[in-house]
């Protein structure tokens, strides 16, 4: 952690502490959430620390700032931090605010237009009057001084409930606000759930922009969607998971956001040489549209790649046609698969190092063990970070080391496509040598699939309305093939393929359309492992057959780094190669997309190297 500077600002009502760091430029201003201080700031200011001028505030009642009394109002804290700001002769800046602190910095914005240059909203807590007042008592009032000190274990309980994965030092940190704040605490809820919040960003006259994690409470709670429809004409960034710890958890999206946000305000732009692609929502779909960055800076715990190739899966096509949910998201870099060199890392890592060689995984926060929300909401290019760019910031828990003889083509193949049928097969399904596994059609998941179960020793059936594609399947290995075209009924000709046994394992991408044949096919025991849905999500499953077959069902999300790791251990064990289709330059993008969406027979690549 750098050195912080540290000190008070006085204002008519008392004292406010703040933290700062040096740097160039018009100051930026940072307001923290209720009820930890501006330490919640800590590492973003380590980032912005010689690249930015940086002050963040203690706010009235905590940290080390004076203790108000009454009934304070959003007004009233808004005035004491401009009034701190003066005292620190800071005229003009920039605000950036997380929860509770946005409230207080947009009644900044709307009381001196002439200062705020651009506010940064996170966490914005956007409801009418009687909703915001139920919530309010739902919260209910610090819990009072009790003799035995039981208050104190309490709290502890009470903001551990708070996270979806427990992490010991941001419980410490609330429990520790929570417990100094006391009265201070119930003041700034008071204020802010009184707050007509529509109203005043309506008197709000500089740009705004909005940076909020993806599995934020007030995202999740449909809140960020309300205030969107009310403001649609302000962007929206969705960082990685931090439930609602943002400043903390993902303070590099969060800091490299409010700079880009705030470079063109201040004529400071850097030279645009990162070539990014993102995808902008228009009525019926998202465009694909040139967005070009400067090379991004890496903070703690993450990496910057210098992507060689990226490659495109269906998911990335239901995107794209609103078929797969992203929360309301738009203008974010597309894409999960990519593989490159690591050029250069933030503090705090020492795996990684310059001129590794690396493959990004599909969940950044997905380490190993069982599927957890913030896992799922740490997933590339569904709304927050993808890796459709020259240079991309991954974390470093979110790549994996790649073999020395692939080319970046097959390693960008794998995070995807190969992953999930790894763990459709092997992690969840068990496979054993001399099973039969059943792959519905010929793209990338089934390809790897197909792959696997041969070189694990299973014996697979393809099923696909090409003979020829057929035909090149049972070249890798397959044991037969089933036209569905031509063989509508397909599930007994694959029944009869296995003596009328039925298979081990279904490997279903089909969706409603194959979802009753596939379950027909398989034998006692049998494992389904559901992945997609060409065909359109839906589809019934029988309960009798399930129980009477004693029939397994498993709902695959691509995997972990461990699944990932284990799948290029295996691939490199058994001399396997990813299958890919075709190489796409980075400007022929929208041909790639056409090319997935035409049925390839392996993978799409697009190629970031440039031509010699």
């Amino acid at each position: 952690m750098a050195a912080h500077s540290k000190g008070y600002a006085s204002t008519g009502a008392g004292q406010i502490h703040f933290r700062a760091v040096a740097g160039p430029g018009v100051p930026i201003v940072l307001l923290h959430r209720t009820p930890v201080s501006s330490a919640s700031f800590d590492s973003v200011l380590d980032f912005l620390d010689g690249r930015r001028h940086a002050i963040a505030l203690d706010t009235p009642g905590f940290g080390q700032s004076f203790r108000p009394t009454g009934s304070p109002s959003t007004q009233d804290y808004a005035a004491w931090f401009l009034a701190a700001l003066d005292d620190l002769e800071l005229n003009v800046f920039h605000l950036a605010a997380h929860h509770t602190g946005t409230h207080f910095a947009a009644e900044m914005a709307r009381l001196a237009p002439d200062r705020v240059r651009s506010l940064t909203l996170s966490g914005v807590l956007y409801a009418p009057a009687e909703e915001r007042s139920r919530l309010r008592a739902d919260i209910g009032n610090a819990a009072a001084i009790a003799q035995d000190g039981s208050h104190v274990a309490d709290t502890w309980k009470l903001m551990k409930s708070l996270f979806l994965d427990y992490d010991g030092s941001l419980v410490h940190a609330e429990t520790v606000g929570a417990l100094i704040s006391m009265e201070a605490r119930d003041q700034a809820f008071d204020a802010i759930f009184k707050q007509d919040f529509r109203a005043v960003m309506q008197q709000v006259r500089c740009p705004v922009q909005v940076v909020q994690a993806g599995d934020d409470p007030l995202t999740l709670g449909g809140m960020l969607a309300n205030f969107r429809e009310d403001f649609p004409d302000i962007p929206v960034h969705l960082t990685g998971p931090a439930f609602l710890a943002t400043p903390e958890r993902q303070a590099g999206q969060f800091a490299r956001a409010i700079q880009t946000f705030i470079q063109p305000i201040d004529g400071t732009e850097q030279a645009m040489t990162n070539r990014r692609y993102t995808l902008k929502r228009g009525e019926t779909g998202y465009d694909l549209a040139r967005s070009d960055t400067a090379i991004p800076v890496p903070a703690q715990g993450e990496v910057v790649v210098r992507v060689g190739a990226v490659s495109i899966n269906r998911r990335d096509l239901g995107i794209r046609d609103f078929s797969y949910p992203v929360n309301g998201a738009d203008n974010f870099t597309p894409l999960s698969d990519a593989a490159g060199e690591i050029v250069s890392v933030g503090a705090g890592v020492d795996q990684w190092h310059v001129s590794d060689r690396v493959a990004s995984t599909f969940c950044q926060n997905w380490s190993g063990g069982r599927l957890t929300l913030p896992a799922v909401m740490s997933a590339l290019g569904s709304g927050g970070p993808g890796v459709f760019a020259d240079h991309v910031v991954l974390s470093a828990q979110g790549v994996t080391r790649i073999p020395d003889d692939w080319t970046w083509q097959e390693a960008a193949s794998v995070p995807c496509a190969g992953v999930t049928a790894w763990r459709a097969l092997m992690t969840l399904g068990n496979l054993q040598a001399d099973d039969w596994v059943l792959v519905i059609g010929t793209g990338g998941v089934a390809l790897f699939a197909a792959q696997i179960a041969v070189a694990a020793g299973a014996k697979v059936i393809v099923l696909s309305s090409s003979d020829d594609k057929i035909e090149a399947v049972k070249a890798m290995g397959a044991h037969a093939g089933v036209n569905y075209r031509t063989t509508p009924e397909w599930s007994e000709a694959v029944r009869a393929i296995t003596g009328g046994m039925g298979v081990n394992h279904v490997v279903e991408l089909g969706g409603s359309g194959t979802l009753q044949k596939s379950i027909a096919s398989l034998g006692l025991d049998g494992h389904l492992a559901m992945i997609g849905a060409l065909d359109g999500f839906g589809g019934e499953i029988p309960g009798m057959p399930m129980i009477f077959s004693a029939l397994r069902v498993s709902a695959v999300m691509v995997g972990s780094r461990a699944d990932q790791e284990a799948l290029i251990a295996f691939m490199q064990s058994k001399g396997l190669r990813p299958i890919i289709d075709s190489v796409f330059a980075f400007d022929d993008a929208d041909a790639a997309y056409a090319r997935t969406e035409a049925g390839a027979f392996g993978k799409v690549i697009v190629s970031l190297e440039n031509p010699a």
